[in-house]
């Protein structure tokens, strides 16, 4: 039993230290590859609370009902630890902000700004097709694209599928984009399918 507490406690310090050290990294690296895209024409923030990174939020807030806690008990020890994964779960929330969003450039849509540029873009003349749907605080955007293109972030496995969720906020804006964008590449020209150079 004494064995397996000193085996938790070597792993709660190891974790202490990786945690507040690679953090503030992630947090800084994000930031600095989401500005360095230029010309961006909508930042779409794509976390699952309302556009906000979702699991940052709560590990913030169960660190905050610790130090909650620890106050209340005046132990000062767990109050300090506890602060520090706070701090760790605030550069936690803003690189996952910064990684998380979807930038609409003229080019395409760049899916991550964490992975390389080539990998990441899903240009306008790759989409295949395109759907909405409707949902109660956002709206998704079904991008379908040709298999012989492959986008490493945001693919959904076996599929050759992305979906992007637009915030009531943006949604006019970014909708206005994919009309300029996609909606006259799906337009049926009747001279072309008078001629029978219309391929479906």
């Amino acid at each position: 039993m004494n064995d397996m507490m000193e085996v938790m406690m070597t792993f709660e310090v190891y974790f202490f230290y990786v945690v507040i050290s690679i953090m503030p990294i992630f947090a800084l690296l994000s930031i600095i590859n989401r500005y360095k895209i230029k010309s961006v024409k909508v930042s779409l923030p794509h976390g699952l609370l309302w556009g906000y990174p979702l699991l940052p939020t709560i590990y913030g807030i169960v660190q905050l009902c610790c130090i909650g806690i620890a106050y209340m008990i005046g132990d000062e020890g767990p109050i300090s630890k506890f602060s520090f994964y706070f701090m760790a779960s605030v550069f936690w929330f803003v690189g996952s902000l910064a990684s998380e969003q979807k930038l609409v450039l003229d080019k395409g849509i760049l899916l991550s700004v964490n992975y390389p540029y080539k990998k990441s873009i899903l240009h306008w003349h790759q989409i295949n097709d395109y759907f909405l749907k409707q949902k109660k605080y956002y709206i998704e955007y079904h991008f379908f694209y040709d298999k012989s293109f492959e986008v490493s972030a945001s693919k959904q496995p076996g599929k050759h599928k992305v979906v992007i969720r637009v915030q009531e906020s943006q949604k006019e804006k970014f909708a206005e984009i994919v009309k300029n964008k996609l909606d006259p590449k799906f337009e049926i020209d009747p001279v072309k399918v008078f001629r029978g150079e219309y391929k479906p």
